[in-house]
C-alpha cells in the first residue's frame, strides 16, 4: 500500500524542481519598470444599439493611443514635430500597442450614447525613443550621447577579470558586456566600438586595470570622445542547488555608474542580477551573465534619455571663443549664420582679444547640441574648425576659404 506522506514528499520535491528550473527564466525576463511612464487619460466611444461593451473598448483604445501620444511629444521638441510629423504619425499609429505595457480603467461612466473611461496606461519611453530615433524623428533636431562600456567581467574560468582597456586587451566572450551593449543599441543610444578603438589606438597603461574608479573613467571617455562613461564590473558564481545534480544554478551580476564626462556628473547607477540554470556549465554562466548586463542596460539606459532630453530642453549660457576675427568680414558671416541656428538668442561680444574673440549667447541646449548645428550650416567662402567642445563653452577656428 502507498504511503499518503510518501505521496505528498514527492510532489513537494517536484514542485520546488520546477519551480526552481523556471524561476530565472521569469527573473531573466522580468520587465524592468525604470523606462515605464505613467499616463492618465479620458477616452470615449460611442454607443450604438446600446451595445455599451463595444463602445467601452472603443474608449479604452483612444485612452491608450492618448497615452502614447502624451508621451512621445514629450520627447520631440516643438521645431522638430513641425517639420517630421509624417514620419511621427506613422511611427506612433501603425504600432501603438507595442509602446503600451500595462493599463487599468480607473473609472467608467455611461451618459447617454456616449461611454467615457479614465484609464491609467504605461508606456515604455524607451521603446518610444528607439522607433522615433530609428524614423528620423528625433535625430533630426537632438543627437544622443556617444556611450563607451567600461565594464570588466569575470567567469567562472577566468582568474581575475577581463577588460578590453588593458595592455592586452580582450575583444571577445565577455557576454555580459556584448549583451549590455546590444541592449543600449536597440534602445536607440549610440555605442562607442571598442573593439576598433583597441585595435587601432594605444591606452595609456596607467588605465590598465579592471576597476577604474569614477576620474579615471571619465578621463578614459574623454580621451576617446564619449559622451557618456559606463564604468563597473560583472561576476558570475555558482548559486546553492536543490534540483538533480545534472542541473545547476548560475548566478550574475552586474553593475554599472553612467557618468557625464564633460561634467563629471552622474546620471544612473544600478546593480541587477539574474538567475539561470543549465546542464551545461560554460552555456549556464554565460546566459547569467548576458541577462544581467540587458537588466543593467535597461535601467541605466532610460535614465541617460532622460538626462540628455531635460539638458536639450534647458536653455543655458554659452561661451565661444572664435579665432582668426582679425579678418572681420569672415567674423561678420560667421555671426551672421550662428544667429539663424534655432534656438539661439542675446549674442553679445563679451572680450576682444588678439585674433581672437569671445562671445556670450543663450541656446536651447548644450555647447555640444550648438556645436552639431553649426556644423550643418553653409558657410559660403569661410569655414570652420571647432576643437573644443564643453557643456558651456566652445572654441572655434575661422578658416579662409576660396571666395
Amino acid at each position: 500500500m502507498t504511503n499518503p506522506f510518501n505521496v505528498i514528499a514527492k510532489r513537494a520535491i517536484l514542485i520546488c524542481c520546477l519551480f526552481t528550473l523556471f524561476a530565472p527564466s521569469m527573473n531573466v525576463q522580468a520587465k524592468d519598470s525604470t523606462d515605464l511612464k505613467t499616463v492618465m487619460v479620458i477616452g470615449t466611444g460611442k454607443i450604438y444599439k446600446e451595445d455599451s461593451a463595444s463602445a467601452r473598448k472603443e474608449a479604452i483604445d483612444n485612452c491608450l493611443v492618448s497615452a502614447v501620444d502624451r508621451a512621445a511629444l514629450g520627447l520631440v521638441p516643438p521645431g522638430t514635430l513641425n517639420r517630421t510629423f509624417q514620419a511621427f504619425n506613422k511611427v506612433l499609429y501603425d504600432q501603438t500597442d507595442k509602446f503600451i505595457q500595462g493599463y487599468k480603467v480607473l473609472a467608467e461612466s455611461r451618459d447617454k450614447d456616449v461611454y467615457r473611461v479614465l484609464v491609467e496606461a504605461d508606456v515604455s519611453i524607451a521603446l518610444l525613443t528607439k522607433a522615433l530615433t530609428d524614423a528620423g524623428v528625433m535625430s533630426a533636431e537632438k543627437s544622443l550621447p556617444k556611450i563607451l562600456i567600461l565594464i570588466s567581467e569575470q567567469n567562472l574560468e577566468d582568474t581575475s577579470p577581463k577588460y578590453w582597456w588593458g595592455h592586452e586587451p580582450v575583444l571577445s566572450n565577455m557576454f555580459s558586456v556584448s549583451a549590455f551593449t546590444e541592449t543600449l543599441k536597440n534602445k536607440g543610444l549610440p555605442v562607442i566600438d571598442y573593439r576598433r578603438i583597441a585595435q587601432k589606438k594605444s591606452i595609456d597603461e596607467k588605465y590598465d586595470k579592471p576597476d577604474l574608479d569614477k576620474t579615471e573613467a571619465v578621463d578614459l571617455g574623454r580621451a576617446l570622445k564619449a559622451d557618456i562613461v559606463i564604468f563597473g564590473k560583472a561576476v558570475v558564481d555558482r548559486t546553492q542547488n536543490v534540483m538533480e545534480k545534472s542541473i545547476r544554478s548560475f548566478k550574475g551580476i552586474v553593475s554599472a555608474r553612467a557618468v557625464r564626462t564633460d561634467t563629471g556628473e552622474e546620471i544612473a547607477a544600478t546593480t541587477q542580477s539574474a538567475v539561470t540554470a543549465n546542464a551545461d556549465e560554460t552555456a549556464g554562466a554565460r546566459n547569467a551573465l548576458s541577462a544581467a548586463g540587458s537588466l543593467a542596460a535597461s535601467a541605466v539606459s532610460t535614465r541617460i534619455v532622460s538626462a540628455w532630453q531635460i539638458e536639450e530642453e534647458q536653455t543655458n549660457t554659452i561661451e565661444i571663443v572664435v579665432e582668426g576675427t582679425d579678418n572681420l568680414a569672415n567674423f561678420e558671416k560667421f555671426v551672421r549664420i550662428i544667429k539663424e541656428i534655432p534656438g539661439v538668442n542675446n549674442l553679445q561680444v563679451k572680450e576682444l582679444r588678439t585674433k581672437e574673440t569671445v562671445i556670450g549667447l543663450e541656446f536651447k541646449g548644450n555647447a555640444k547640441k550648438l556645436a552639431d548645428a553649426l556644423m550643418l550650416r553653409a558657410y559660403e567662402s569661410v569655414g570652420i574648425n571647432i576643437f573644443e567642445v564643453t557643456k558651456n563653452h566652445l572654441r572655434i577656428q575661422l578658416l579662409s576659404g576660396s571666395p
